[in-house]
């Protein structure tokens, strides 16, 4: 009976053995990860840009005027070295806005803000060529403090963030590249931050930040208009980006920042057919209550219609130092999920978020610092464990 019994057995074990061998099938490692590189030590650690057509960036450390140019890794793009360049006629000459040019292709533009002066530079083609000046421009009174720099067309564009001396007023400037006496100065309210413009309608729009409100620049007529950030959804527009192309996201979007108390995890689009603000508002029940907005990216793929948001405790101690990566439904009326990434180092002011080919990197203004978002084997929008919040999926923050 024992005899009869064995070969069963073992045909048992041996099937048994097989099972348990295919359910423990090697698997790659799947990672979501965010590395911190320290910069030079300065207080103000600002705007980043790449180079285009290169493996560089360029950072702005506001409080020494020192450019930093960045190495990046061409194949994972994770920065590998650095060399810091002094900015203006000496380290108080302010330097702010990182700009690429596509009018001079491979020149970046400069903001020095305390010289009240916009730059052109070719950056250099290796990491220890200094930077030369190509162009130079003055701005003409009674403007004053050019902070973030834009190139729209065949014009350079700044928002003077300080109040002029002569007026007490707050103006935007724009000048034609080629011919820079060709210049405008728009009065404005306190204070112009980022400026962009309408693909569709060709209107100019112009975040103001103190004022709580965005203006609209008629560029053909003149004509300015202002657009009051309701009380009720939230405060402090910063953030200003452009989508273009046949994107489901198509026009502007912008981010509120919110104020001392923190923010109200709401950030808006600026409808092409009307002009009128539609705005979103985050579900994420552990951070959404603060979250304050900054700056944002366009991280649309082919199917899939998103945005990169980032919180900062730039205004508040209250709001988390976070990447937010949101979905929208079909019809861009509703947020489809949310995925929170909070940065290793809290309270380190983030400050600008910048998509790469495969990678994300944010500045950190408290820390002389940048952040890189970087995924393997996963990507952005479908990291796992998630929740859902009503309609939306929300997904966990990294820890």
């Amino acid at each position: 009976m024992f005899s009869s019994i064995l070969p069963s057995l073992v045909t048992v074990l041996a099937f048994s053995a097989g099972t348990a061998f295919s359910q423990n099938a090697v698997r790659p490692l799947v990672s979501r990860r965010v590395t911190e590189y320290l910069m030079p030590v300065t207080a103000q650690t600002h705007e980043v840009a790449r180079v285009p057509g290169t493996n560089f960036l360029l950072l702005s450390q506001m409080s020494n005027s020192q450019l930093v140019k960045i190495e990046l890794d061409p194949a994972t793009e994770a920065p590998i070295a650095y060399q810091s360049f002094p900015m203006g006629k000496d380290s108080k000459s302010g330097l702010h806005g990182v700009w690429p040019s596509t009018v001079y292709p491979g020149m970046m533009w400069l903001s020095l803000q305390s010289e009240n002066r916009l730059i052109l530079v070719d950056p250099g083609e290796s990491l220890s060529a200094a930077p030369s000046i190509i162009k130079t421009i003055d701005i003409p009174q009674p403007g004053n403090g050019p902070h973030s720099v834009f190139e729209i067309g065949n014009r350079v564009w700044a928002g003077l963030k300080v109040a002029s001396p002569q007026t007490e007023k707050f103006y935007v400037f724009s000048a034609d590249v080629a011919d820079t006496s060709d210049s405008i100065l728009y009065p404005c309210l306190a204070s112009p931050v980022f400026i962009q413009q309408d693909p569709s309608t060709k209107l100019v729009y112009v975040t103001q930040d103190a004022a709580s409100a965005i203006m609209s620049i008629n560029i053909t007529s003149g004509v300015t208009a202002q657009i009051p950030i309701p009380p009720s959804v939230g405060n402090n527009p910063v953030g200003l980006i452009t989508v273009s192309g046949s994107s489901r996201l198509a026009g502007l979007w912008f981010s509120l920042a919110g104020n001392a108390t923190g923010g109200t995890a709401t950030f808006g689009r600026i409808l092409p057919s009307t002009g009128a603000l539609q705005f979103f508002t985050l579900s994420h029940p552990t951070l959404s209550k603060n979250t304050a907005l900054l700056h944002l990216a366009d991280a649309s793929t082919p199917d899939t219609p998103a945005l990169w948001l980032l919180s900062t405790s730039l205004l508040s101690p209250n709001s988390p130092d976070a990447l937010i990566h949101v979905t929208f439904n079909e019809a861009i009326s509703k947020i489809a999920s949310e995925e929170y990434i909070s940065v290793p180092t809290q309270n380190a002011m983030l400050h600008r978020i910048l998509k790469l080919d495969r990678t994300v990197v944010v500045s950190e203004l408290n820390t002389f610092s940048i952040a890189q978002l970087a995924y393997e084997g996963a990507v952005a929008g479908e990291w796992k464990p998630a929740q859902t919040e009503g309609e939306a999926v929300v997904y966990d923050e990294a820890s």
